[in-house]
């Protein structure tokens, strides 16, 4: 069965006020073994089977195991999908040339700045600094 059809059975599962209507309705025909067939007859399929399903122990907590065993597969290869556009991600930044020009200027810029130039005067900086990199980067690209 597909989650489809065990998540529509799972919904059908007799509520408590529906298992005491029928095992009220099955005890009062239980005079024989004949009434009671005669009693099962005149139920419909859904009632048919809610009646099957009152004896079975923790039917709901069987439906989702059964459903989670279903769906596995398929979100297992979803989410390892997932990993691997991470991984392959993660490749192409570590080739990436262009990574490697802006990690070196980044370096370029911050040695410059923190050794204060000449007379090694030492200064931090901050993130606004940062912000001028792109120009700093322009200018570099269009020197070369």
């Amino acid at each position: 069965m597909d989650t489809t059809q065990l998540k529509a059975l799972q919904e059908f599962l007799p509520t408590d006020d529906e298992a005491r209507g029928l095992s009220n309705y099955l005890t009062q025909h239980s005079s024989s073994e004949e009434a009671k067939k005669a009693a099962m007859n005149d139920l419909c399929a859904c009632e048919k089977y809610m009646v099957a399903m009152m004896d079975v122990e923790d039917a709901s907590a069987k439906f989702d195991c059964m459903i989670f065993r279903s769906q596995f597969e398929s979100r297992r290869q979803e989410i390892v999908e997932e990993i691997d556009a991470v991984i392959k991600a993660c490749d192409e930044l570590r080739r990436s040339e262009r990574l490697r020009k802006l990690m070196n200027l980044i370096l370029t810029l911050g040695n410059l700045i923190n050794s204060g130039g000449e007379g090694n005067l030492a200064r931090g900086f901050t993130l606004d600094a940062l912000l001028k990199l792109n120009e700093v980067s322009e200018i570099r690209r269009m020197n070369s």
